[in-house]
């Protein structure tokens, strides 16, 4: 195990949030809001999108109280009170991947790195109870960005380039672990490395290979 210290001049490896540190499911909100309403699941299904305010609210740029009236219209909920459609948003997270939680905290990954950060696309709302549901494994990462309070989302150059600021790295420097081919894509032609993630074993030979 190498005995000194990682520098600013390390890359950073950058890894996603939902989908790759933990897992989550919109339909586990679907399913926590008809049984509040007394509703049947398939009805919201059919109404339920990723639109317009649901991009705003990632960016920062909607109050939560703004997006809970929104999720109240677009579902048809209007029975139920702010804590109850935050409930159901809230619903949506499982489990942490213990073993990518062990790769983050081996010596001899975290040697070859200046930071090991969570990047992620998600709202205060989302933010405030996955803070606390996984306070235990959180300390693996050096920090975690969240687009919401850079004003900006992943895979766009914004995003990438306020992570990289913060650290004092170039852009280059990132190397990006995402559970969508889109994104990981993306950030290639930004000049990023990045990783398709399928699980710790894979991104371990990744990191290997780098």
């Amino acid at each position: 195990m190498p005995s000194h210290e990682p520098r600013p001049d390390w890359p950073v490896l950058c890894v996603d949030m939902g989908g790759v540190f933990f897992t989550y499911s919109f339909l586990s909100a679907l399913t926590a809001w008809a049984e509040s309403a007394d509703v049947d699941a398939d009805q919201l299904r059919e109404r339920w999108k990723i639109d317009g305010p649901f991009d705003a609210f990632e960016r920062g740029e909607i109050t939560p109280a703004d997006y809970l009236d929104h999720l109240r219209r677009l579902l048809g909920l209007q029975d139920l009170s702010d804590e109850q459609v935050a409930a159901g948003w809230n619903a949506i997270y499982g489990t942490v991947d213990t073993d990518l939680v062990q790769l983050l905290g081996r010596a001899e990954v975290r040697a070859r790195f200046y930071r090991i950060v969570g990047v992620s696309n998600t709202n205060t709302l989302h933010a405030d109870f996955w803070r606390e549901l996984y306070r235990e494994q959180l300390p693996v990462l050096d920090t975690v960005h969240c687009s919401h309070e850079i004003g900006a989302t992943k895979p766009g150059a914004a995003f990438f380039d306020h992570v990289a600021a913060d650290h004092g790295v170039p852009r280059a420097s990132l190397v990006l672990a995402d559970d969508i081919a889109e994104v990981t894509t993306a950030a290639r032609d930004l000049g990023l490395r990045a990783h398709h993630y399928q699980g710790a074993a894979d991104l371990a030979a990744y990191l290997d290979a780098l």
